[in-house]
């Protein structure tokens, strides 16, 4: 029975360090109908990798015909902001989807609409903002 115990913990400990942070993210305008789940997990490297699904998200073009694409960034105090990369964005279906990754355990995450997908630094519009991890 005393053996029991310990293993029962030890496997309980590995399972706690292994648990998802989750968020749902309402979008700010100019795409209000949209929403964001988060998942963010510490993987085999330790690194800690963010996964977004976004639905009902509308079409660039469609709320301004200049904009291209959505854009997803990590900021960290005194690390700056990084570009993640683009949305994989499906316009029949309205969702989207990312997986990234970070060193740190605690950052923002932003996504912007922007008109030149390549930009290095993001735009005014920023339609999702969210401090994520633990730290």
């Amino acid at each position: 029975m005393n053996r029991i115990v310990p293993r029962i913990a030890a496997v309980a400990l590995v399972a706690l360090g292994g648990c998802a942070s989750r968020y749902h993210v309402d979008t700010e305008a100019p795409n209000y109908a949209a929403v964001a789940d988060i998942t963010v997990k510490v993987n085999k490297t330790d690194l800690r990798e963010m996964t977004m699904h976004f639905e009902h998200l509308a079409p660039p073009k469609r709320i301004d015909p200049s904009l291209r694409a959505y854009v997803v960034w990590i900021a960290v105090p005194g690390h700056g902001t990084t570009k993640v990369g683009l949305l994989d964005y499906d316009e029949d279906d309205r969702d989207a989807d990312i997986v990234a990754t970070s060193a740190h355990p605690k950052f923002e995450v932003l996504v912007t609409l922007e008109e030149d997908p390549s930009t290095a630094t993001p735009g005014p519009r920023v339609v999702l903002r969210k401090l994520v991890g633990k730290g």
